[in-house]
């Protein structure tokens, strides 16, 4: 066992606008005037409540705070929120992570746009730079900061994003049009249309981004390059029901690759299309149904490898370069072998089917409930990745509820359970139980309870990269040239016991409110990758592969710390707004080394 302790790390975040707009005095507003600002959420729950009555720490990045961060994507905005790392990986390529423990492509966070999951199973994150959104589109971001999986699933383990885009409803984005231009020759250009039918509304959104990267990178650079088109419309043809239809497309290319070591970038293109389909029907004056359905497709590709870069990088020994005298027919021949062998892993189809449905019941005035089902389809296929032409897949099944109780005096009550089956033998139950007093009319605490379980993704059963030889050479070696990664299907889903305190000050006659939360998350079974040696070692040319590597349940560790917001928005005649925030965590844990040999044979 290796154990290791992360030394601890903050995050400060400010933020201050000014407006020149005219308002109304502040001698003139009211109570009433600023609690109408603060939107309901209900990413924590499903049921709609003011963040006070969440049994979870929320952020909500509205429209002026996003308008004064100056941030350009998806991902910067995200540095508002305490506790959250986001971070670029390439000019055009970011990640965003809560807690830290991250990557490249962070796996513990759902990601959604108007509750629709944008969670790609073949890399196990979500792909910010194929998204067919932009901050334009974005009315609000609703960040649950901590374990949401009674929620949402195994894939918020720890924490939530709901990204809300805006209305027609808002009367300042019916129509409009914006052409950007700035550093690393970015040429955005982006419209927009809303408007109203005899049942409802309609909102169309387009856009053209596009930049030539920059130069850091040898001299090479990383262009990026993004078209997307979506189509919103909402249909209550009487006061019962309500029918929403999104569809989008985009399609368009990223430049990805190794930065670490020996600088190698290429293009990856991705076309993607989703459809999202809801119905609400109120069945009586204390009951409501939702039905949903999602879709989504993504294909992304890369160019393949040329006969030059495998005679360069192929090690091959004087017995195998004697028996294929010509190196161009013999690279031609591995291509042959591996086809197809693209410069990136980071290519493949992915396919998702979600259906949904949920019953909301009013009992009172004082208590809520939730419940519902779902079943879910993953489906990839990746010669890269997971070593097939085939479609791969797997299903989920999900049951859940949620009890919101207010019946007591100054307390409220949220529990909440969700089971989850992978599909594959692991069924797991992941609880929550909250507990909010409000102390004074402004002031609240809060604490909460939660064990939660992430399932392992596609891609960590099946990821396998393995590399063939030639048909030339199988006779002198072996099919198989070089194992890179193998698949576990005996993953065991990842565990978090969290508990946290949350307290909430808001002081309206200031328009100011603090958010503080005290948290200790403990993970267990954390999957990781590591190396393990082969059963029987693969002799090829130019040397002998011993190992491969796997992902493996061999990490624990816990999360302790503290993470804040302040936050100061009035209706002064220059409109400031500040925001301040904070986070501090201190991570420690350990690792399993394993030691168990494998045999490897194709079929």
């Amino acid at each position: 066992m290796v154990r290791q302790r992360i030394p601890w790390f903050g995050t400060l975040c400010f933020t201050l606008a000014l407006s020149s707009t005219a308002s109304t005095l502040a001698s003139e507003l009211t109570e009433a005037d600023f609690l109408s600002e603060i939107p309901l959420t209900s990413t924590a729950t499903r049921l709609p409540q003011q963040i006070q009555q969440a049994p979870a720490s929320i952020t909500v990045i509205d429209r002026r705070m996003i308008e004064a961060s100056s941030a350009v994507t998806l991902s910067e905005v995200l540095r508002l929120v305490p506790g959250m790392q986001a971070y670029f990986t390439a000019t055009n390529t970011a990640a965003a992570a809560y807690h830290g423990v991250s990557d490249k492509f962070p796996p513990r966070m759902e990601v959604m746009i108007d509750g629709r999951s944008v969670y790609i199973p073949l890399f196990s994150t979500v792909l910010w730079d194929a998204l067919p959104i932009t901050l334009q589109d974005v009315e609000r971001i609703e960040v649950v900061r901590g374990t949401n999986t009674v929620t949402q699933g195994s894939n918020a383990f720890l924490g939530a994003i709901n990204i809300i885009t805006r209305s027609p409803l808002t009367d300042d984005f019916n129509n409009g049009l914006q052409v950007t231009a700035g550093q690393f020759d970015t040429r955005n250009i982006q419209a927009r249309h809303g408007g109203h039918h005899q049942q409802g509304h309609y909102t169309l959104t387009a856009g053209l981004l596009s930049n030539d990267g920059n130069t850091l990178y040898n001299g090479d650079q990383d262009p990026y390059s993004n078209r997307y088109i979506n189509f919103s419309t909402s249909l209550s043809p009487d006061l019962r029901n309500t029918y929403t239809l999104d569809l989008g497309y985009t399609r368009g290319f990223t430049t990805v690759g190794d930065i670490d070591n020996e600088i190698e970038l290429g293009k990856r293109e991705q076309e993607s299309h989703y459809q999202y389909l809801r119905w609400h029907r109120i069945l009586s004056d204390q009951t409501e149904m939702d039905l949903s359905y999602s879709h989504s497709y993504l294909r992304l590709d890369a160019d393949n490898l040329d006969t030059n870069y495998v005679r360069q990088n192929l090690n091959t020994d004087p017995l195998a370069a004697a028996l294929l005298l010509d190196p161009v027919v013999f690279a031609q021949q591995f291509l042959d072998a591996n086809d197809p062998y693209r410069f990136t892993g980071e290519v493949g189809d992915t396919q998702v089917h979600d259906i949904e449905l949920t019953f909301t019941h009013h009992f009172s005035e004082t208590s809520n409930l939730v419940a519902g089902t779902g079943y879910k389809s993953d489906r990839a296929r990746s010669r890269e990745l997971l070593d097939s032409h085939d479609w791969i897949s797997e299903e989920r099944y999900r049951l859940f509820g949620h009890w919101e109780y207010k019946g007591l005096s100054q307390w409220q009550f949220n529990n909440g359970v969700m089971i989850e089956n992978a599909g594959h033998g692991a069924t797991r139950v992941s609880p929550r139980l909250a507990a909010n007093y409000q102390w004074s009319e402004n002031t609240t605490l809060r604490a909460s309870i939660a064990r939660a379980y992430r399932m392992p993704s596609l891609l960590e059963r099946h990821l396998q990269n393995i590399v063939y030889n030639p048909a030339a050479l199988v006779p002198l070696y072996q099919e198989i040239y070089e194992i890179n990664t193998l698949g576990n299907e005996d993953l065991r889903p990842e565990q978090i016991d969290s508990f946290d305190i949350g307290f909430l000050q808001r002081w309206p006659a200031f328009h100011s409110d603090l958010d503080i939360r005290l948290f200790h998350e403990r993970i267990r079974d954390g999957i990781s990758t590591t190396f393990l040696p082969l059963d029987t070692p693969i002799t090829q040319p130019g040397g002998t592969d011993t190992r491969y590597r796997t992902e493996a349940n061999r990490a624990n560790w816990y999360n302790y710390g503290v993470d804040m917001q302040f936050r100061y928005q009035s209706d002064h005649a220059l409109n400031p707004l500040f925001v301040l925030s904070y986070g501090h965590i201190e991570t420690r844990g350990s690792e399993i080394m394993a030691n168990r040999p494998v045999s490897v044979i194709r079929t």
